[in-house]
């Protein structure tokens, strides 16, 4: 059987961290005072810079790449192995020295998955974000036995919802798990009720982008999550088909998040239906932040995350300008702005122009691999 179809020996377990030592940590001392490097922009391109820049906060993830640890789970028989070695490339050049990186040979390479990126016309750095870890993940899949450490039958209301995402991610990604998946998916929670007989429906998704509301009431990152799971009234033209009942039905819809992902992504909804600019300061917490608000695993709850990225958008939504801000592995600040770099105060981090946020979970480097 060929090596990168069988199941290695690797058991994904939820609800369950597994200390492992892979050194890590050793690997990212090298890296202390690096990082401070800048990209061309080759077109329009500012928009990727950002998003580059801004998976580069994730420093685990950088070291998965620069200790050659990425090669192990190459999966050959699916093309987007060219893309995760040039991107696996650009990292090595990019931590060398601090210097100055013309990322072509990967734009080029996206382009090929990626019509949009083919050209010179600017894009939405939120979505190149996605494109990015989407093309990773599908280059570094493999097989795995995913098991829950809770057997037996459930015991209340929680339990049957937990084996209910269990499951579904066993569905879903039993075939095709990633170590890019488990650092940066989470898995959305939406509960239907119908309310003439009271049936409730559970589906389960999974996200790479939380998207949050921003409005006038939304003065803070509190705000936006507390809008974002109100219950949401399913009437008139929006009925549900009710499956108990057979026909449609008045019902009421409720979205949080069941899993959160070592590696959390917000964004920030700023385009109204037309279009619009929301040009608005939303504060948000930097260190030591709880979101037990917008999960629902009370492991989840008690967990503590840290700002490592923020990308910043000035401008409308057919033009603009993308630039980051990223924590170096220094402890400092860095303003990424294409090929300009500038050492920046934490108090500054806050602004109108934040469009996504990138948290990273305390400790993660116990929970990088699965082996």
């Amino acid at each position: 059987m060929d090596k990168k179809n069988e199941i290695k020996n690797r058991w994904i377990i939820e609800s369950k961290i597994m200390e492992v030592n892979l050194e890590t940590d050793k690997q990212l001392k090298c890296l202390y005072e690096l990082g401070q490097t800048g990209l061309d922009n080759i077109g329009n391109t500012c928009f990727m810079n950002t998003a580059l820049q801004c998976i580069n906060a994730v420093k685990y993830f950088v070291g998965y790449f620069l200790s050659n640890q990425y090669n192990e789970d190459l999966n050959l028989r699916k093309k987007e192995v060219e893309f995760v070695e040039s991107y696996a490339n650009f990292l090595k050049t990019f931590w060398s020295e601090n210097c100055q990186v013309r990322p072509q040979k990967l734009k080029a390479v996206m382009g090929k998955f990626y019509d949009p990126y083919a050209g010179f016309r600017q894009n939405d750095s939120a979505e190149c974000y996605c494109k990015i870890l989407e093309l990773l993940h599908e280059g570094l899949s493999y097989k795995v036995e995913i098991i829950s450490v809770d057997n037996g039958k459930p015991k209340n209301l929680m339990d049957r919802v937990n084996m209910m995402a269990i499951e579904s991610w066993r569905k879903r990604y039993k075939d095709d798990f990633s170590i890019p998946l488990k650092l940066f998916y989470g898995q959305y929670w939406s509960r239907v009720k119908c309310m003439e007989c009271g049936n409730v429906s559970h589906n389960f998704d999974p996200f790479g982008i939380v998207n949050l509301p921003v409005s006038s009431k939304t003065n803070t990152l509190e705000d936006c999550i507390n809008y974002y799971v109100l219950s949401e009234n399913m009437e008139e033209d929006n009925k549900i088909n009710c499956e108990k009942c057979e026909k449609k039905c008045n019902g009421k819809k409720k979205n949080t998040i069941w899993k959160l992902p070592p590696i959390l992504t917000i964004a920030f909804n700023r385009f109204d239906d037309y279009g619009n600019k929301i040009n608005k300061r939303v504060e948000f917490p930097i260190n030591r932040v709880k979101f037990g608000d917008l999960v629902e695993r009370q492991s989840d709850k008690k967990s503590f995350y840290d700002l490592v990225a923020i990308a910043n958008h000035s401008g409308g939504l057919n033009g603009g300008h993308y630039w980051a801000y990223t924590k170096g592995t220094n402890g400092k600040w860095y303003e990424y702005n294409d090929t300009h770099i500038t050492e920046i105060s934490e108090e500054s981090l806050v602004s109108p122009t934040a469009y996504y946020l990138v948290y990273m979970k305390r400790h993660l480097s116990t929970e990088l691999v699965i082996s």
